[in-house]
């Protein structure tokens, strides 16, 4: 979940410019269970059942490249199930990629460091699914924690955990809440047509970035109500970056969340819909406020991609 930097991220833009994000997991997670050597065919349970006898002929397109780069050992039975819903801007896709790789790669007896992972993950949606993505959700899925995340040119990054005190580590669990705007949508989609070197995206991508730094260093001067004036910021520029990524219906369920105590709103992902991230020191007056709006509760979580072995 991005507190700021969204879309600094993007290969298009870092590796001209340099990115930054700041982001925190959450306890919203996506759970995947792989056993291998008692069936002669694959047999995946996703949001549908596929059985076939060859991997290529895999529908789902994480599983299919996951299974074609990461596994090479023979029929396999694998189910999953997600704690939040797909195209929301809470970074499902990416998890969903950290988590597939890490089963497959520890049933063939391999358990990739986090940074790996992330990078393999980040490799198989970006150029081999050919997706217009960036690569913070496939960093936070596999690191946990709240983090600054800093993508370098050549593609490497920087990862480095937010020194925060008790204070902000209980706001972050409870007075930033999580409002879903009644419309999902395919990031990759909505960030097609954002072409870093075009001068209004690129300025907006700046500033985003910058923004990712005021934050980071807001957050650990637990500097709370800071953090809502940079929410006001961020929203303007993800405006600024492309018509769409923030909508009418968007913008009115902003003005609710404000008029009923909120100190600041944010898009999360590519906007277009989703989820909005909302800070409030008066967390049931904003509650009552969007009253008839879907909320996820959440917590959040410091280990990132784990096993659970039985």
């Amino acid at each position: 979940m991005a507190l700021g930097g969204g879309g600094t991220d993007l290969p298009s833009y870092y590796r001209e410019h340099g990115g930054f994000v700041v982001s925190t997991a959450i306890d919203r997670h996506v759970h995947i269970v792989a056993t291998a050597g008692f069936q002669a065919s694959y047999r995946l349970k996703h949001l549908e059942w596929e059985e076939v006898d060859d991997p290529a002929e895999v529908r789902h397109p994480i599983l299919r490249e996951a299974l074609a780069h990461h596994w090479n050992g023979g029929p396999v039975e694998l189910a999953s199930v997600a704690d939040a819903p797909p195209g929301t801007g809470l970074g499902s896709s990416g998890a969903y990629a950290v988590c597939a790789i890490k089963a497959l790669r520890l049933l063939a007896g391999v358990d990739l460091p986090p940074a790996d992972l992330a990078e393999e993950a980040a490799h198989l949606e970006i150029e081999l699914l050919g997706r217009s993505i960036g690569k913070q959700d496939q960093y936070a899925a596999a690191f946990g924690g709240v983090r600054a995340y800093t993508f370098l040119p050549d593609d490497s990054v920087e990862v480095r955990e937010l020194e925060l005190n008790d204070e902000v580590r209980r706001a972050l669990r409870d007075q930033f809440l999580l409002f879903f705007t009644g419309r999902d949508r395919s990031a990759s989609d909505v960030l097609a047509g954002q072409v870093a070197g075009d001068a209004r995206v690129k300025r907006a991508l700046d500033r985003l970035r910058d923004l990712a730094h005021e934050t980071r260093t807001a957050l650990e001067a637990g500097e709370l109500d800071r953090c809502g004036d940079l929410m006001h910021q961020h929203w303007e520029a993800k405006r600024e970056r492309a018509p769409g990524t923030v909508t009418p219906d968007m913008d009115a369920l902003r003005t609710r969340a404000l008029d009923g105590g909120a100190r600041g709103v944010i898009s999360l992902g590519a906007g277009g819909g989703g989820f909005l991230l909302v800070y409030s020191p008066d967390p049931e007056r904003t509650r009552a406020a969007l009253d008839g709006v879907p909320e996820l509760r959440f917590g959040l979580d410091a280990r990132g991609a784990t096993a659970l072995r039985g």
